[in-house]
């Protein structure tokens, strides 16, 4: 027999917040997811923070963490609420062999009101619930039997506090439950072979009863048998217990002797912890004892759920790095609660319901203002933490030449560089490098591997941006590249789709567009021959592209 908190075997650990940036994570929304989760869970204890990312890594990305011997976030799929959000994690359970008494003691004691039952290797048996054992009593009113699921004596010494004066404890007791409170004709009369009497300090029954065959003489009241009856139990093999209970008393206890299996919901409704819980709500709804056991694999109880744990489930705690926007978000992120915003582009549609930290900066970079975080915090990152948010501001402001540059950026670079040890512009040359190689990469994955999209009054527009050494190695396929992004406006309802090819060695962008041309000939002045038009001295799209975008919107 056991009985146990699942909790105190399985191990109990902090909630998690995810720290996660974009839908298309480039170097800065991966450097600073891992960065500023090394950074919280260096100055906050009450969570776990974990680094995630929303796809796969870019080439960029990949590089700059292999480089610096940094493993990549893990692969969130969502927030949505999920039935491990709600359930609870450490429910208590019951071996096969616990009573009724045990498990009905258990949820007293607990204030709970369903408990499993699992084998020896924590499997599901079944679950016993309040309903279920006050069902069992209004069935067996009447000729109440132990049946086939029968306690051994050591179960019902438990149960009544009893002494053995005969039998083994490993004996079963199966018969029929029967108190002689009659005379000794009508004990002759009911009594059959295999049953438990139980009987006060009345010798004359208790001799009829053990004649009988009785299986077991259960006597009440703390008075022992003689011993010439107690010698001629031990040769009928009739097993004698001596409770000081009273009659009435010992007579309930018996009862809830049996083991708890015996009134247990055979085939309770179970559901695995990864299921979304607004899928399964309806069906734990319907269930008529509104409780579900939570199963992993070979149905090893791993939670338990109510009705009641709908009511208010725990959300999933994100926190958004290098973004602010709805569509670049996770799925099932108005699910969730985000307890911080780090960013350093313009607030986007993100809701939330109470106040948060946010910290915004006109920067050129994320990383930026993460590094500035770990100054104020007092906390040196090592030297893989520091070397990723190194390339991040880098890669971002275009080895410190963008137009989105600022002094900050400078000083971490400077900063960043000394903990590394690595020259900024060798690092740059080198990023670039692995950032620019397309030989190997389709037209959608090129328009994909940099978008941004912006929700405008006018409708959507997507901004993609390749940062190259040679404009030809992306213009040559100008074709291809156009009816791409053609398709694709249409597919995702874009009304405006703008290719920025950046040469960042000569330090100017040809603007390939497909949609509503006449937004850009006027957000720049310039009108188009053809559908691209090349920009002198524009390199960056959050900074020289999108701000007249919006205005001429």
């Amino acid at each position: 027999m056991f009985v146990t908190l699942l909790g105190e075997v399985l191990g109990l650990s902090k909630d998690v917040v995810y720290v996660v940036g974009h839908r298309r994570p480039d170097t800065d929304s991966i450097a600073s997811a891992i960065s500023y989760a090394y950074l919280k869970n260096a100055i906050n204890h009450e969570f776990e923070y974990v680094p995630a990312r929303l796809g796969e890594l870019s080439s960029e990305a990949a590089y700059v963490l292999s480089k610096f011997g940094v493993q990549k976030p893990i692969l969130l799929e969502h927030v949505y609420i999920q039935v491990k959000d709600a359930m609870t994690v450490n429910p208590v359970v019951a071996g096969r062999s616990a009573t009724l008494y045990e498990v009905g003691t258990l949820m007293l004691e607990r204030h709970i009101r369903d408990v499993p039952i699992v084998d020896d290797c924590g499997r599901l048996l079944g679950v016993v619930t309040e309903r279920g054992i006050a069902q069992s009593f209004l069935q067996e009113l009447q000729n109440f039997s132990f049946g086939s699921e029968c306690p051994k004596i050591s179960d019902v010494q438990r149960g009544i506090n009893a002494k053995l004066l005969v039998g083994k404890p490993d004996w079963s007791l199966c018969g029929r439950l029967m108190v002689g409170a009659m005379s000794v004709e009508m004990v002759k009369t009911h009594l059959k072979r295999g049953d438990i009497l139980i009987v006060g300090d009345r010798e004359d029954i208790q001799k009829v009863a053990i004649s009988m065959g009785a299986s077991c003489l259960v006597v009440t009241g703390g008075v022992s048998p003689s011993g010439e009856l107690l010698k001629e139990a031990s040769e009928r093999g009739v097993a004698v217990l001596l409770t000081d209970h009273t009659t009435y008393i010992a007579s309930r206890l018996l009862r809830l002797s049996t083991p708890a299996v015996r009134v247990a919901k055979q085939n309770p409704l179970t559901v695995g912890k990864d299921a979304l819980l607004k899928e399964f709500a309806d069906e734990l709804m319907e269930d008529r004892d509104g409780v579900a056991i939570v199963v992993g694999q070979d149905m090893m109880v791993e939670g338990i759920i109510t009705r009641h744990d709908l009511i208010n489930p725990k959300k999933k705690r994100v926190i958004l790095v290098d973004h602010s926007e709805l569509s670049q978000a996770v799925d099932g992120i108005e699910d969730a609660e985000i307890l911080e915003i780090v960013d350093h582009h313009r607030l986007g549609d993100v809701q939330t319901d109470k106040p948060i930290t946010a910290y915004v900066e006109p920067v050129g970079c994320t990383s930026t203002i993460i590094w500035g975080l770990f100054k104020l915090s007092g906390v040196k990152p090592t030297k893989g933490i520091a070397g990723i948010m190194l390339s991040a501001i880098l890669s971002d402001t275009m080895i410190l030449r963008s137009p989105t540059t600022t002094q900050k950026d400078k000083v971490a670079v400077e900063e960043l560089s000394g903990i590394v040890g690595i020259a900024p512009n060798d690092l740059g040359v080198e990023l670039y490098r692995a950032k620019v190689d397309l030989s190997s990469l389709s037209v959608k994955e090129i328009l994909s591997m940099d978008m941004k999209e912006l929700r405008t009054p006018k409708g959507t527009i997507a901004i993609s941006q390749v940062e190259v050494v040679d404009t030809n190695s992306v213009l040559s396929m100008h074709g291809e590249v156009k009816m791409e992004m053609e398709r694709l406006a249409e597919e995702r309802g874009y009304v405006l789709f703008l290719l920025m090819v950046t040469d960042v060695v000569e330090e100017f962008t040809e603007l390939v567009v497909v949609g509503k041309r006449r937004l850009v000939e006027k957000a720049f002045g310039i009108p188009f021959e053809g559908d691209s038009v090349r920009l002198p001295g524009v390199v960056s799209r959050k900074k020289q592209v999108i701000p007249p975008l919006l205005k001429s919107l």
